[in-house]
């Protein structure tokens, strides 16, 4: 019954290759590559399988090639990122690995390989287009990470909401200016639910016209430390960077081509937040 099936799907599996840490099961493993093909076993690396569906006639990332060197990117960079934190936290933190809203995130391509990576402890995925969030839950259950519904409890979990990035922001924005003038025991307590605020990375994948300036503002004002912007439209990208430069600074970039010999690029971007030096 699943609205996805009634269009017809398309099927696609990937591998991640986790470099097994030295020190012990529960750090954090590094990503040695991304494959399209199933990889060898060793006895130093652990192989993850992550299946797709997806519907035939929506968006999908147009060269493979460059969707593979993104996203290992991408898990590299939250591997350093998770990596800082760990040797920064207190040892007996609630929680050693950071939390992560994405937004844009479309039927998981992104989604699922961060989840199976055990880099982050959740992850809170935001899409509009409803047969996008309906195939992003539907490949949460192929591989056994949806929040609810997971056998393992102890993995990263992941939950998927509908909704625009803009409106998303704005109650954000609301949520934490209201919590800002408001601490009575009811608001205070309420504050721990996932739906909007207490993020340590935000992971942006917008079309090629950008974000919205209110996803920009809630990037800013919230409690996020670390962006990952994913950027296929470059002036766009320009025009937001000038609002987000303002509290982050850029820690690294890379640029890709999509298509040779044209001028169609991929740009990914790590932004950390500025630190504010106490005289």
């Amino acid at each position: 019954d699943d609205p996805i099936l009634e269009e017809g799907i398309i099927q696609d599996t990937l591998w991640l290759i986790l470099q097994k840490s030295s020190i012990d099961e529960s750090s954090i493993h590094r990503v040695e590559s991304v494959s399209l093909v199933q990889p060898k076993q060793s006895t130093d690396a652990l192989n993850v399988k992550i299946q797709y569906q997806k519907p035939a006639t929506a968006f999908q990332h147009p060269n493979a090639g460059v969707m593979l060197t993104s996203l290992h990117w991408i898990l590299n960079t939250l591997t350093q990122v998770s990596q800082q934190h760990i040797t920064t936290t207190m040892p007996n933190s609630a929680s050693t690995k950071l939390r992560l809203l994405e937004m844009y995130n479309g039927a998981g391509a992104h989604t699922i390989p961060l989840a199976k990576s055990m880099l982050l402890s959740e992850i809170v995925a935001v899409e509009l287009d409803e047969r996008l969030v309906n195939a992003c839950r539907n490949n949460c259950r192929l591989n056994n990470c949806l929040k609810g519904e997971a056998s393992d409890q102890d993995q990263t979990l992941v939950e998927v909401f509908k909704g625009d990035a803009a409106e998303w922001a704005l109650r954000c924005i609301h949520k934490k200016n209201r919590l800002s003038t408001d601490t009575s025991p009811n608001e205070v307590s309420n504050n721990g639910t996932n739906d909007y605020n207490e993020f340590d990375i935000l992971l942006v994948d917008p079309p090629r016209q950008g974000l919205d300036k209110t996803v920009c503002e809630m990037a800013i004002k919230g409690t996020f430390t670390q962006l990952i912007y994913i950027s296929c439209g470059r002036r766009a990208l320009i025009r937001d960077l000038k609002l987000l430069c303002t509290d982050f600074d850029i820690e690294d970039l890379a640029v890709i081509d999509l298509f040779p010999g044209t001028d169609a690029v991929e740009t990914l971007i790590h932004l950390k937040r500025k630190t504010t030096l106490l005289l």
